[in-house]
């Protein structure tokens, strides 16, 4: 077998998922099971108590759209209460998959970068069969990050691109790369595994028509790990990913 060939089933061989990136089987999986409840009950809790505040301090009932400080404080509490708890269940493994970039990670970022560039190209082409060339993803149907005042607009748009740009893609890749990803891979391969995390990642978003994208989003994001080690590989490639959407969703809101 030639240098470079070697090089290639090193990378994406079933031994190579253990030694780089794999976790033990029920701990990845049920950490990452428990840091997506996690998140769940924080943004269901952390949003009552904060409308609850906000009705008893001023009187009115606060937007709930998507965009708004309100919801968008609800939505980092809860990914950084997850977050927490399962990096904290990573840690427990005995890796530390986050390190300075190299020069090998920087070339994963950017054939990353043109694999989801292609991935967009389909996305617009799938939309516009669908006549589906308005949809917006599930969840963000009613996204508005204009307020009464030009101050609550710079809050909510920072805090809802901290949470999209920031937070979620580290909270995301830690929970279904670092966990979920690492757990299926010693077991079933990588690209299986990849394949297996990416179709659930895409799922749990919860959005039909953009599930293709979403899954391939997962998909890229888990070779990308898989390849460097390094989770910081893969955060950029979802960041920039979700950068994209976030400059549409506000940008619209603006213009609305």
């Amino acid at each position: 077998m030639s240098a470079p060939a070697a090089g290639i089933g090193r990378a994406f061989g079933r031994a190579d998922g253990r030694d780089r990136i794999g976790v033990p089987f029920w701990n990845g999986l049920l950490s990452a099971l428990g840091a997506l409840g996690i998140s769940l009950a924080v943004a269901f809790v952390a949003i009552f108590l904060l409308l609850v505040v906000i009705i008893l301090t001023t009187g009115n009932m606060p937007s709930l759209n998507p965009g708004h400080p309100l919801v968008a404080t609800g939505e980092i509490a809860s990914y950084v209460a997850g977050g927490w708890f399962a990096w904290w269940r990573l840690r427990t493994t005995g890796r530390t998959p986050f390190r300075g970039l190299r020069a090998g990670d920087v070339r994963a970022i950017l054939i990353g970068v043109g694999a989801l560039f292609l991935v967009r190209i389909g996305t617009a082409v799938q939309l516009v069969a669908m006549h589906q060339t308005k949809h917006v993803q599930s969840g963000f149907e009613h996204f508005d990050v204009v307020g009464k005042l030009p101050n609550v607009t710079i809050i909510s748009i920072a805090l809802a691109v901290a949470a999209m740009v920031v937070v979620a893609p580290v909270v995301e890749e830690i929970v279904f790369r670092g966990l979920l990803f690492g757990a299926l891979a010693p077991r079933i391969g990588v690209l299986v595994a990849a394949l297996v995390s990416a179709v659930i990642f895409g799922a749990v978003h919860g959005d039909p028509v953009l599930f293709p994208s979403l899954a391939a989003l997962g998909f890229v994001s888990a070779i990308a790990y898989a390849a460097t080690g390094n989770l910081w590989v893969s955060v950029t490639l979802h960041a920039l990913n979700n950068a994209v959407g976030a400059i549409f969703l506000v940008s619209g809101s603006l213009h609305l």
